[in-house]
């Protein structure tokens, strides 16, 4: 058991907690919160959502262990004050609450909204709610009940200051040797960060050895730039890469790609060392990675190692780290004087996988191709780029004949790779749209 200290509704608290023991089992049976309610329990419906400094999480994917310290908000919060939360009389207002299970994790994700931007769009509003599905209403008059509120800027608040307590000296605090040792010794352990994956096997009855959490270990945060490249520590969110101006400014691809990962609620908890590490062949992150000639960088007792991407996922779901070893950080190149991009083609807009996913930097003058860098997703058993392709393209004039050639190499090559799958009778079609399009801008 490990004593945590957190606050929960503006008031400080503490309570002993298993290792592996949730924060939905601990606000509902440790606090008698009951408004967290569990619905699907892998990370999809919403209904277990909370804040974590303000921001959406799943309750139901997060370790209690990892709260020690920060500020815990659930929908009681928003009445504490006797009276309803405006926020709340525009749901009843617009009809927007019927059976209401999926009620409070839509109430505190606006909220979150609320806070940031005072005044969102319709497509903003969609958006903040699209980690919460609703099963009675339909999503139109919460959209609605929004808009009541936004109309009234004495109703919204701004974001509070407010941080949670220090974390004890040492309590959580772990370190590399630490980590290694632990490894070491306990080889059927998994190292856990977001734990959006992870957790998720294991309610699916996965066995591991124990849960090595490294979220909040030196040298895994940040994003930073060094001469042309850019630093991105391995347990840096997806919600973090998507806002940062450095990746926003100079590997477009990226800060795109990661915003369509999951839902708001998953890009808050997923890290892009756990979407490297979980090598599917759908992740959103690497496409754009290859693009950018990502090194990951691999650090065990012996020293660290640089490994490109390319070389660091093996085959689907099997990468080519040691158990000895951590991912530190990826460092990808800086692209200037480029248009990049990232498409996406799934059965939903949100908590979707990647049926198909294009990355590209393309840079242009006079029709010309000066460079060219394409990377495909979710279509061969790794993402790859086509380099015969890209060096084909360099200095080529843009025309139909030639973007024509270039997709039908590129088509070829995915056969090559793979066979013909009976998937590619919709993909490759689909491909070769996007492809074009993409080489005419």
């Amino acid at each position: 058991m490990k004593t945590i200290t957190f606050i929960l509704n503006g008031t400080d608290v503490n309570c002993e907690v298993e290792e592996t023991e949730l924060l939905i089992d601990t606000l509902r049976e440790r606090f008698k919160v009951k408004s967290v309610k569990e619905g699907c329990g892998i990370g999809e419906c919403g209904a277990c959502t909370v804040l974590i400094d303000n921001e959406p999480h799943y309750s139901c994917l997060t370790l209690s262990s990892k709260i020690e310290g920060h500020d815990i908000k659930t929908v009681e919060f928003l009445s504490q004050s006797g009276r309803l939360h405006p926020i709340q009389e525009a749901f009843i207002k617009a009809g927007a609450v019927q059976c209401g299970y999926c009620t409070p994790g839509m109430l505190l994700s606006v909220y979150s909204l609320l806070l940031k931007n005072p005044e969102p769009d319709t497509l903003t509003i969609r958006e903040a709610i699209s980690g919460n599905l609703c099963r009675c209403t339909g999503y139109q008059q919460i959209v609605e009940a929004v808009k009541e509120v936004v109309k009234d800027p004495d109703k919204t608040e701004k974001a509070d200051e407010t941080k949670g307590p220090e974390k004890g000296e040492g309590l959580y605090k772990v370190t590399k040797d630490h980590i290694f040792k632990t490894l070491t010794e306990k080889k059927e352990s998994r190292i856990i960060a977001g734990g959006t994956d992870i957790l998720v096997k294991a309610r699916k009855g996965e066995f591991f050895g124990g849960l090595i959490d490294i979220s909040d270990l030196d040298g895994l945060k940040g994003i930073r730039q060094q001469n042309r490249h850019i630093i991105i520590g391995a347990a840096v969110t997806h919600s973090e890469i998507k806002i940062n101006p450095i990746i926003k400014s100079r590997a477009a691809s990226l800060s795109i790609a990661c915003g369509t990962v999951g839902s708001p609620q998953i890009r808050n908890m997923g890290t892009i060392g756990g979407n490297l590490v979980n090598a599917s062949p759908a992740a959103d992150s690497i496409p754009p990675l290859l693009i950018h000639d990502g090194v990951c960088i691999l650090v065990s007792r012996d020293g660290s190692r640089r490994v490109p991407v390319e070389d660091f996922i093996v085959s689907p779901y099997k990468t080519s780290i040691n158990n000895s070893e951590i991912l530190e950080s990826i460092e990808i190149e800086g692209l200037e004087g480029y248009r990049e991009g990232y498409r996406k083609v799934a059965r939903r807009a949100a908590l979707a996988i990647a049926r198909l996913s294009v990355a590209w930097a393309i840079k242009e003058k006079d029709k010309i191709f000066e460079d060219v860098r394409i990377s495909i997703g979710s279509c061969t058993p790794m993402p790859f780029r086509p380099r015969e392709v890209e060096g084909f393209l360099k200095g080529k004039e843009k025309d139909k004949g030639v973007f024509k050639e270039a997709v039908d190499m590129i088509i070829q090559g995915i056969v090559e790779k793979s066979g013909m799958r009976q998937s590619y009778v919709y993909k490759l079609p689909v491909l070769e749209g996007l492809l074009i399009e993409i080489l005419r801008g």
